[in-house]
């Protein structure tokens, strides 16, 4: 019986083309759209680290709640003490991210690479259970000052720079640090002991190679994240519990390194996770209202389809079958699209998957690791099945009132079935124009987001500038005086080539990161207590860097060419820091005390200048001071190049201008400032971009399901219509009539569409800038939109009513 229901149901198929077609894209775009979703929130949410008992590994920052500084990086006696003394965490590791040069490898005859590095103490692999598939991991006895120079590779350098070679272990490389590397790391000489696993990372993904920490116990420097590992049957909650205990002690028994700082504990799956766990969610919950949608579309097709079946239904009731059996055979034939309808969902799911990794792979972590496995393909069968019981229920409820007579006898249409079928599809329909409403305000408020977030003003322009990173490698290039006249001669040499108009160097680029803070106070004035000190930022820069970047100078004047090593210092301040430290009166002639340096140093504030987006464009401004690189110089700085032309056009020229002052000397991370403003606002615009094409799919869903309920309506009264043409009433009469219902419908659609999005919206403050979650313009612009393209999808079939002959409307059946 079964058997025979799944032939009616393929039969079907065949025979009722149109409305099987329209029925399957939308059950194939609800699926597939809802199987890729799941599967990146499987991958970056529910699918467990692939670390042995990854969910007891656990990240620890430290964090100073009175001067708002949470999840920074942790001091190496601190690091050390919290071994000693916890007991909730069965073992610790320390992670510090760094920057070193390749010069040559075992041969040689490689050219300079800027690598991504970390040092890593030696307990590091053996707690998250990584094992080297060539060679071995470090030795407790290489963590030492002075005999840190073995090194790891990363799969990927491994592959890219030495050829996968497999006796690649016992070789050794040349890596050079820059200056704080160098007085942990004295050697140049690297020995390699091993190579990681392909896609092997912890907290920073895509690293090329690990040398072992080397960091004395008494190190106060706060530049570690450490990674533990808790104690069987003991929960996070007590392990917070106690490392709140050892930072009271650790204050009280140096408050100059610890005052006010606390450890601060996360497990390290929802640290990995960061902030694209409420995104993500949002685009499931999205992804289900869209089949919702698709589910309500198919439902009224296969009403629309059952309403021509109304005898063939009454025949077999008549011969005595069961309403239950009919009712199982209108589900089978559901079920037998849906499966159709999965099959195609799948397929699209799949090219979704991998177009959203390629477009999000380096916004939203683990993403590359997506795909469609048996979780997944289980997931897709689950919501099949809904999908297929979900479209068939609708069918199957309408023959419950079902009248045989009625259904054997000429002209039935207006009996119950047809009234009751009538007010099932109108419901339908309702359902879908708010479910699309509440969808369609969502990708509605994160566009204008997005448009706004674009447009924001970062503080400086970025059209045509082209930036690189110079790492300065130690050795040679290691003194201060030889890193301030090298970066002179490249500025020199960059500013005389044909289409650059102007050049200038940075320590940390905006919208990169934070770069270096540092605590800061008026000079003169009585310290704040350690701990309670104001934090900025530290920018190092060259006397063009403001004009090159156009950050607009609002008192005083730049650097120029009078700051030496041996001159006193000068400093420039931004707004941020000028009203913090003097409200109300003219920062010009101040001393500003930069308490990070030891000693501290003391610079004399030249001129103000705006503030700059340091990191997100939806952050606030941070307080920000900028000296002279040339009296302080940096080992590694960032070049901005200003061009006539298109920016990427003198990168070759720039290239071999590096090249000429230092063959060994790489540059990385060469792009446009155009691609770094794109890439602070990616994660915003892959959410925009995922939400609206749902809306937009929703959208035509709720039209076409509109524009198939009217039609069908349309063509079940030419009867009624024409005995109304016959008694005299206008095109316009009949015209009202028919749009009359759809704007019912709509508004009901509509009203309740407004109730859900008020209600829902507000979850998605988070993802929003510079527009309110209840943003009434948007509210009001999606609702007269989608009421328009209602009314435009019952306009079209009531066309067909208004060119009908009165006379043949009345022979109608």
């Amino acid at each position: 019986m079964v058997v025979q229901d799944l032939r009616n149901g393929a039969r079907l198929l065949r025979t009722t083309r149109s409305i099987s077609a329209l029925a399957l894209l939308a059950l194939a775009l609800g699926i597939g759209a809802s199987v890729a979703i799941f599967s990146v929130v499987d991958t970056v949410l529910l699918k467990p680290l692939s670390f042995p008992g990854a969910d007891r590994l656990l990240a620890i920052y430290e964090k100073n709640p009175a001067q708002h500084r949470f999840n920074l990086s942790v001091a190496g006696a601190n690091f050390y003490q919290w071994q000693r003394q916890s007991r909730a965490v069965e073992a610790m590791a320390a992670i510090a991210d760094t920057r070193m040069n390749l010069t040559a490898g075992p041969n040689g005859h490689l050219a300079a690479e800027e690598l991504k590095a970390e040092r890593v103490s030696a307990g590091l692999f053996p707690l998250l259970g990584v094992q080297p598939i060539v060679g071995r991991v470090f030795l407790p006895e290489e963590d030492q000052i002075g005999r840190a120079n073995f090194a790891l590779l990363g799969y990927s350098l491994w592959q890219r720079r030495f050829g996968g070679d497999p006796a690649i272990a016992g070789k050794t490389i040349r890596l050079v640090a820059g200056w704080q590397q160098a007085a942990a790391v004295p050697s140049q000489s690297y020995t390699v002991v091993g190579v990681l696993p392909a896609g092997f990372s912890v907290l920073t993904p895509d690293v090329d190679i690990f040398v072992p920490l080397g960091l004395a116990a008494t190190d106060r420097r706060r530049m570690l994240t450490v990674i533990g590992r808790l104690k069987p049957g003991t929960g996070i909650a007590q392990a917070r519990v106690e490392f709140e205990t050892i930072g009271d002690g650790l204050e009280r028994a140096d408050p100059a390194l610890d005052r006010g700082w606390r450890p601060s504990l996360f497990l390290l799956k929802s640290e990995l996770v960061g902030d694209v766990r409420q995104p993500l969610l949002v685009l499931l919950a999205a992804v289900g209202l869209l089949l919702v949608i698709a589910c309500a579309n198919v439902a009224n097709l296969l009403l629309a389809r059952g309403a021509g079946r109304r005898r063939e239904i009454a025949i077999r009731l008549a011969l005595g079958a069961g309403r239950g059996r009919i009712a199982r055979q209108l589900i089978t034939e559901s079920l037998v699209l849906a499966a159709a309808g999965g099959v195609l969902g799948v397929g699209l799911a799949r090219a979704a998957v991998a177009l959203v990794a390629r477009l999000a792979g380096s916004v939203i972590p683990r993403l590359g690791e997506a795909g469609l496995d048996l979780r997944i393909l289980l997931f897709a069968l689950a919501v099949t099945l809904l999908a297929g019981i979900l479209s068939g229920a609708a069918p199957a409820i309408q023959t419950s009132d079902f009248h045989v007579y009625e259904g054997l006898a000429e002209g039935g249409r207006g009996g119950t079935m047809g009234q009751a079928g009538r007010a099932l599809r109108n419901t339908l329909v309702v359902v879908e124009i708010g479910v699309a409403l509440v969808v369609l305000i969502g990708a509605g408020l994160l566009l204008r987001s997005f448009v706004r977030l674009r447009a924001a003003h970062c503080g400086f322009d970025p059209h045509g500038v082209l930036t690189f990173r110079v790492p300065l490698a130690g050795g040679r290039n290691f003194s201060r005086e030889r890193a301030a006249a090298f970066f002179d001669r490249l500025t020199d040499e960059i500013a005389g080539l044909a289409g650059v108009r102007s050049v200038g160097a940075v320590s940390s680029l905006p919208l990169a990161g934070l770069g270096t803070g540092s605590t800061f106070a008026a000079d003169g004035r009585p310290l704040p207590p350690v701990g309670e000190r104001p934090m900025g930022l530290a920018r190092y820069v060259t006397r063009g860097y403001f004009s090159t970047m156009r950050i607009p100078l609002l008192d005083g004047r730049v650097f120029t060419a009078a700051e030496t090593l041996q001159s006193q210092l000068d400093c420039v301040v931004n707004q941020t820091l000028a009203r913090r430290l003097w409200p109300g009166s003219n920062p010009l002639g101040g001393r500003l005390a930069v308490l990070d340096f030891n000693p501290p140093k003391v610079c004399e504030i030249v001129g103000v200048v705006g503030d700059i987006k340091p990191d997100r464009i939806q952050n606030d401004d941070w307080p920000t001071f900028y000296m002279s690189h040339r009296q302080v110089p940096s080992p590694v700085m960032v070049m901005v190049v200003r061009t006539a032309g298109p920016p990427m056009a003198v990168a070759p020229a720039i290239q071999r201008a590096v090249r000429r002052l230092d063959p060994d000397q790489p540059i990385a991370d060469l792009r446009t400032m155009d691609d770094v403003v794109d890439r602070a606002v990616s994660g915003s615009r892959i959410d925009t971009m995922l939400l609206t094409v749902f809306g937009l799919i929703s959208f035509a869903l709720a039209a076409v399901g509109i524009y198939a309920v009217v039609s069908y309506d349309v063509g079940a009264r030419i009867h009624e219509i024409g005995i109304r043409m016959a008694l005299g009433a206008e095109h316009r009469h009949v015209l009202r009539l028919v749009l009359g219902q759809v704007a019912r419908l709509a508004a009901l659609g509509i009203a309740l569409g407004l109730v859900a999005a008020f209600a829902l919206t507000r979850l998605m403050t988070s993802m929003l800038y510079g527009v309110h979650p209840r943003d009434f313009f948007t509210y009001a612009a999606i609702s007269l939109i989608l009421g328009a393209v209602a009314l435009v999808a019952g306009y079209l079939p009531s066309r067909r009513a208004l060119a009908l002959d009165p006379v043949a409307a009345l022979r109608h059946e």
